[in-house]
């Protein structure tokens, strides 16, 4: 138990986060940084054509994406500068994973839904796109993982959702339940593209970062330890 001598604050330390240490850069890390952004690129864009909902921020973009005429691609990279300014203002500066994660994810969305609307996708059949929808959500909710227990830098959102759970000494999976649902209160004003699936997103990315990540993170650097900031 940590004592709080008089006049210091209990508020966790940036300082504590491992982004801001020099992170792990193991072969494993890289891997579940690659393999992670990958994921989560394929699996929004899957979401997304399947049309019962994506992640609250996602909602939030697409909703952008409809309104401005840019794809949802273009959407991701220009929020995603300004998400990283934003958790860089509340004292989490960006790693190199946050450059290749931003980058990477755009790119790797617009990529699938090319591939989805080549075989029209968007018009299969209920139970095909339900199908496509829960195959999505797996990937999307696998490469959120990967990328966190890496250590070379979360994507630009969860770097603010990062920032926010150390300023505040929360759970990151509490801070991501409160951004996501502020997110996709905006995205149901905005006319973003939720539904059913968003809820469940919003349940599920929360929950598996408290429960999954901190045993995930002790394969990837071998070192029961290095997931104490979680």
């Amino acid at each position: 138990m940590t004592t709080v001598r008089p006049g210091e604050s209990a508020e966790p330390p940036l300082s504590a986060d491992p982004l801001a240490r020099s992170p792990l850069r193991t072969p494993r890390a890289w891997a579940a940084l690659v393999i992670g952004v990958v994921l989560v690129g394929i699996g929004l864009g899957m979401m997304i054509d399947a049309g019962f909902g994506v992640a609250p921020p996602d909602a939030f973009f697409t909703a952008l994406s409809r309104t401005s005429g840019l794809s949802v691609g273009t959407i991701l990279l220009l929020a995603s500068v300004l998400m990283v300014l934003m958790s860089w203002a509340l004292g989490l500066r960006p790693a190199i994973g946050t450059l290749i994660s931003f980058v990477g994810i755009a790119v790797v969305v617009d990529l699938t839904r090319l591939v989805l609307g080549i075989v029209d996708a968007p018009e299969w059949s209920m139970g095909a796109r339900i199908a496509l929808w829960i195959v999505g959500l797996l990937c999307f909710c696998t490469g959120i993982l990967g990328i966190f227990s890496s250590d070379l830098g979360a994507s630009p959102y969860d770097q603010v959702v990062r920032a926010i759970a150390f300023r505040t000494g929360r759970s990151l999976g509490f801070a991501r339940l409160s951004v996501d649902a502020i997110a996709l209160l905006t995205a149901i004003v905005l006319g973003g593209a939720w539904g059913i699936g968003t809820v469940i997103i919003l349940v599920a990315v929360p929950v598996s970062l408290n429960l999954v990540l901190p045993h995930l993170k002790r394969h990837v650097h071998h070192d029961p330890a290095h997931d104490r900031a979680v």
